[in-house]
């Protein structure tokens, strides 16, 4: 009976932690589109000031260098949260160090005492 018990714990535990990464990868998916609006902004503010200049017949505006700084510090932005979503999708967990006495389940990353041999959150073999 506990042997069912355990594996009914276990599955609730994984859906449980797949709920959990597919809220994250929507949290980090809406952080993408917000910085993706940035973007858009700033080539819209760059066209303007590109616009600006060729109508009035001046050269480019010193601002431009500053505005695709931006573009593309926020294109890098957008890579590093679609590498996140990879690695969350993956199920890669960023170790850690754990206390004396404890580790981490290599799972969901969990900290738990060094001698069990179940994690207590997924309940994961541990390692």
């Amino acid at each position: 009976m506990s042997d069912v018990w355990g594996k009914l714990k276990s599955g609730a535990g994984k859906v449980a932690k797949e709920a959990d990464k597919a809220a994250h990868i929507k949290r980090i998916e809406m952080q993408i589109g917000s910085i993706k609006k940035q973007v858009e902004d700033q080539y819209q503010k760059l066209g303007q000031m590109t616009f600006n200049s060729n109508v009035n017949k001046e050269p480019e505006n010193p601002d431009a260098a500053g505005v695709i700084a931006k573009i593309n510090e926020l294109k890098q932005m957008i890579g590093a949260k679609e590498e996140e979503i990879k690695n969350i999708k993956e199920d890669k967990v960023v170790p850690k160090e754990a206390e004396p006495g404890k580790k981490f389940c290599t799972s969901c990353g969990k900290e738990n005492d060094a001698s069990v041999k179940f994690c207590s959150e997924c309940g994961a073999k541990m390692e």
